[in-house]
């Protein structure tokens, strides 16, 4: 009889994994009328723009080096911008699909600002990984809604 075992995740992969609960979890009680689904909503809106800002923020050792450009630095900073301002003026469904798009462009940005090469092997395909739940969790939030 076989085990089934489990790989051994580092630290970072945890936190990583244990941070989609919000953008898993919030949808399904909305859904599951556990929550007002307008609460579970902004929550994961704000949710959203947290973790935007969280990870720009994280580019910053990488894009704070002479030979790159500040514009890069400026690009960055503007996901979380960009995402408040859609909460601001756009319908609910619209601003997820614009914060779907934001995450989606923030991953594409890293990858090609070469941040990946800065990072260890594991990292770009945690990313992609944690990027396609965020935005898949968008896109059905904003089917629902």
């Amino acid at each position: 009889m076989s085990t089934l075992t489990l790989p051994k995740l580092t630290l970072l992969q945890w936190l990583g994994y244990l941070g989609l609960i919000p953008f898993v979890l919030l949808p399904l009680l909305g859904a599951a009328g556990l929550m007002e689904f307008g609460r579970a909503l902004q929550l994961f809106q704000l949710y959203g723009a947290l973790i935007l800002g969280f990870m720009a923020g994280v580019l910053w050792p990488v894009l704070y080096r002479p030979k790159v450009p500040g514009r890069r630095a400026l690009v960055a900073v503007a996901f979380p911008v960009v995402s408040l301002v859609g909460f601001a003026l756009m319908t609910p469904s619209q601003a997820l699909v614009l914060q779907a798009a934001l995450f989606l462009g923030l991953r594409l940005f890293e990858y090609l600002a070469g941040v990946d090469r800065q990072y260890p092997v594991g990292y770009p395909v945690l990313r992609w990984q944690l990027t396609g739940v965020v935005v898949l969790m968008h896109l059905l939030f904003a089917l629902a809604w």
